[in-house]
């Protein structure tokens, strides 16, 4: 065979043999659905059903993200003003710099996204979790700062985001994609507190829809853009897809790639996110809260202590 000529290469889109990362994450999208919908079919009641599918899909996101995105079930984010949101269904907050001061309850400086699980969305189901994704967005989310901090916010030295918006559905009534995408207007990231452009760049409002038998959806504050997409279904994967229609025309659906999507769009997310470094739990204390009495704070030990302590300590030899 001369030098240079062979089999022509088949480009790994077109083959029928999967990939390890094909094989992978088909097998974890059965294993959602398997968690998620199969066994919560014998329910007897729809919030049963709802809890367990948000529960499904926090087990994932444990086993996907590093440790320091904490993952919490049914929680509320608050900022240091009293604000409150609505309940959210999942919390992912930063879990390695700060403790977890409150039990479900969550300071608005140390969350990075929120996220509203719909086993079925239709059009009441997409303004239930706007209504939620609002609440998150009304929050005064800057930190309450020292001067120095201040001066650095200032110079355009520090920026921080606010939370993201995510809604996760399993399944959706639409047909065709525009009424999906339809329900989540651009406009809703414009919504909450107002977004500021500093000297190192804008703070970035992100909101991330997915519905596995749909698509997704990323909006972001910075570029006023919108991306929808369709994740496809290859002939391999024709059995597990779902159809819907795009300007009147039918395609097929694959939920492990549109699931493997959900992922990585929300992995890329959290690894831009900025969180405020300045962010410190008395700002949510009141004064009563932080008021002590003084004790007495005297040195009640001779100021030569530490020398005698040396010169009395046994050598080695006289411990032995």
């Amino acid at each position: 065979m001369e030098s240079g000529t062979g089999p022509p290469i088949t480009p790994t889109y077109l083959r029928d043999d999967l990939t390890f990362l094909d094989h992978y994450f088909a097998s974890v999208y059965n294993k959602l659905e398997a968690d998620a919908l199969l066994f919560n079919r014998q329910l007897p009641h729809a919030g049963l059903v709802g809890a367990e599918n948000e529960l499904a899909l926090a087990a994932l996101l444990r086993d996907f993200l590093p440790p320091r995105f904490g993952i919490e079930v049914s929680g509320i984010v608050i900022d240091r003003h009293g604000g409150q949101s609505r309940q959210c269904d999942i919390v992912i907050y930063d879990a390695q710099t700060f403790p977890k001061y409150l039990r479900k309850v969550f300071p608005v400086e140390i969350v990075y996204a929120i996220i509203e699980v719909k086993t079925s969305i239709g059009s009441t189901e997409a303004k239930a979790a706007r209504d939620v994704l609002d609440s998150v967005f009304a929050l005064d989310f800057p930190a309450s700062l020292t001067p120095n901090l201040e001066r650095q916010i200032e110079e355009g030295k520090i920026l921080a985001d606010p939370p993201a918006g995510v809604v996760f559905a399993y399944r959706s009534s639409a047909i065709a994609f525009e009424t999906f995408a339809d329900w989540f207007p651009f406009e809703m990231v414009l919504d909450g507190q107002r977004l500021y452009n500093t000297g190192r760049g804008p703070e970035i409002r992100t909101i991330l829809v997915t519905c596995l038998d749909k698509g997704y959806i990323s909006i972001g504050s910075t570029n006023l853009y919108v991306e929808r997409r369709i994740p496809t279904a290859y002939k391999n994967a024709a059995a597990r897809s779902f159809r819907s229609t795009l300007a009147g025309k039918t395609v097929l659906v694959d939920p492990a790639k549109t699931l493997f999507m959900f992922l990585e769009h929300l992995w890329h997310y959290l690894l831009d996110a900025k969180l405020h470094p300045g962010f410190d739990i008395a700002s949510y204390l009141t004064v009563p809260m932080m008021s002590s009495l003084p004790a007495g704070g005297v040195a009640e030990m001779p100021s030569d202590w530490y020398m005698k302590l040396e010169t009395e300590r046994p050598s080695e030899t006289e411990e032995r």
